[in-house]
């Protein structure tokens, strides 16, 4: 009775038990399904992404797996070899940073600014700085970048009415041994310190009279090397430098023979006197040919600041001295001049300075012999913002014995792009 019980309730279990496991079944199947229809739309948005930051137009979502094949396939089919996808060139990579970190495209992008100086001139003509009513008088353009770890590109093109020039076009090592810095390229001469500035780092709308005269507008400057270093010491920051041009400086040096170098030497200190002002000392000789012989150049500089810590936003001075002389083997004396200046922060965008010159004119200015031209001036300045400012200068100058011109000058100057800090 037992054994005819147990075979009696086995198919009824069986039985019962047959509608729970096609139901279990019939689960697992909708989970796959559903599962792989997550899984298919994953993979249609990577896909889209991937395109998109490949610049390429989107992908068509991939077709749903068919789910009945589920239900019919019990075994897997043989694996097919995945083809390995292409190694992704620098286009690639430069547009994917580009997307995903926008400042990585300066790795491949120097920093670019464009600065204007618009001018106006209005008074007495001068013939020996002679100007017209308004004129956009030069437009600075410059590409500053690290060419590697080891060295940085700096070019400044000068576009002016008469044309397009390389005003400085430079490679900067910063990383040699011994502390050592240096440049090769066309570059301003390390002489004294108005020679060094770029027009739109001037305080005044012109150039001071001993570098009009001595040098030129277009200052000392010219194709060759320069070496730097810093002297390690107790008292101040102590840095010398050494150059060397090719023989031939428009308006100063003049090659006689192939081997005709120029030469300029530097030396500066800056001392911090006290919290609120500090003073910088220099000192520069430069040799090279003429057509009668040789030229050298010496010169001296000190310049003063005061900047309050309290008011720094509001007020500051600036005082400056240089001298140069010239001895040249086809005069018989020596030429001199000097610049004094004061420039003064009124406000937060106001400043106001004066100047003092005084020059010999040199054998191309004064070929009837010597003469020393003298001049005062006083400017004017407002900044809107750090990118612009409105200048205002009156000067007069006196011209040997001859004449005395009287004039006013206006500048606006506008910068547009990311314009690296000049050396201080």
């Amino acid at each position: 009775m037992t054994h005819r019980g147990h075979r009696v309730l086995f198919p009824m279990i069986l039985f019962a038990a047959l509608p729970l496991a096609a139901q279990t079944a019939d689960d697992r199947v909708s989970q796959l399904e559903k599962r792989l229809d997550t899984l298919t739309q994953e993979v249609a948005q990577i896909r889209q992404e991937i395109d998109k930051l490949k610049g390429a137009p989107a992908s068509a979502p991939a077709p749903a797996a068919d789910t009945e094949d589920l239900t019919k396939v019990d075994v897997a089919p043989a694996a097919q070899p995945t083809p390995q996808p292409s190694a992704p060139s620098l286009a690639d990579v430069q547009t994917v940073n580009n997307v995903v970190n926008p400042a990585a495209s300066k790795v491949f992008n120097p920093d670019t600014s464009v600065i204007g100086n618009f001018l106006g001139h209005f008074g007495q003509y001068n013939p020996a700085d002679p100007r017209e009513p308004f004129r956009l008088d030069e437009a600075e353009v410059s590409f500053q970048a690290f060419i590697d770890p080891y060295a940085k590109g700096n070019f400044f093109l000068s576009v002016t009415p008469e044309g397009i020039d390389v005003e400085e076009g430079y490679a900067q090592f910063v990383t040699l041994p011994w502390d050592l810095t240096a440049k090769a390229g066309k570059f301003k001469a390390m002489f004294g310190k108005a020679n060094t500035w770029h027009t739109h780092t001037r305080p005044w709308v012109d150039q001071p009279l001993v570098i009009h005269n001595f040098f030129g507008d277009e200052q000392f400057h010219g194709d060759g090397l320069s070496v730097s270093k810093a002297l390690p010491n107790s008292f101040a920051f102590v840095e010398a430098t050494g150059e060397v041009y090719s023989g031939e400086v428009d308006g100063i040096f003049e090659r006689q023979r192939a081997s005709d170098l120029a030469w300029n030497t530097h030396l500066k200190a800056f001392k911090d006197i006290t919290e609120s002002s500090n003073v910088e000392v220099g000192t520069s000789w430069a040799r090279g040919t003429i057509a009668n012989g040789h030229s050298a150049f010496g010169g001296v500089d000190v310049t003063y600041r005061w900047k309050p810590l309290q008011q720094g936003l509001y007020r500051g001075l600036i005082a400056r001295v240089e001298g140069i002389a010239n001895k040249r083997d086809d005069t018989d004396r020596t030429l001199r001049g000097f610049y004094a200046s004061l420039d003064y922060q009124l406000a937060q965008r106001w400043f106001t300075g004066v100047r003092i010159d005084s020059a010999d004119e040199p054998p191309r200015l004064a070929p009837f012999g010597p003469a020393r031209d003298r001049g005062v001036s006083a400017t004017l300045t407002f900044w809107p913002s750090e990118f612009s400012q409105i200048r205002g200068q009156l000067r007069s100058i006196r011209y040997g014995d001859v004449k005395t011109v009287n004039e006013l000058l206006l500048q606006l100057e506008f910068a547009i792009g990311a314009h690296g800090a000049h050396a201080f």
